[in-house]
């Protein structure tokens, strides 16, 4: 498990298209939204980065069975988040 330092992103349709983030010492890199799945449900961390300070890192959030959102505030609804990066 390691941390994801998430320094941008953009949404679709309200979801998750890409996410420009950074493996502390591997660089930057873009990923998609089935990545960024994949990636949280081994257990890594998001941390959404803004001016160099860390914010509430993104969570999976069960919205039905087998649907999921990304997000940071735990609401149950059929849409990603971002905060402002």
């Amino acid at each position: 498990m390691g941390e994801v330092l998430v320094s941008g992103g953009s949404l679709t349709a309200g979801r998750i298209s890409s996410l420009s983030v950074e493996l502390i010492g591997l660089g930057t890199r873009t990923i998609d939204r089935d990545t960024a799945l994949q990636w949280l449900r081994e257990g890594h961390s998001f941390l959404p980065v803004r001016a160099g300070q860390r914010l509430s890192a993104l969570q999976l959030v069960e919205v039905a069975d087998g649907d999921w959102s990304i997000r940071t505030d735990n609401k149950a609804v059929p849409e990603d988040a971002l905060p402002p990066l």
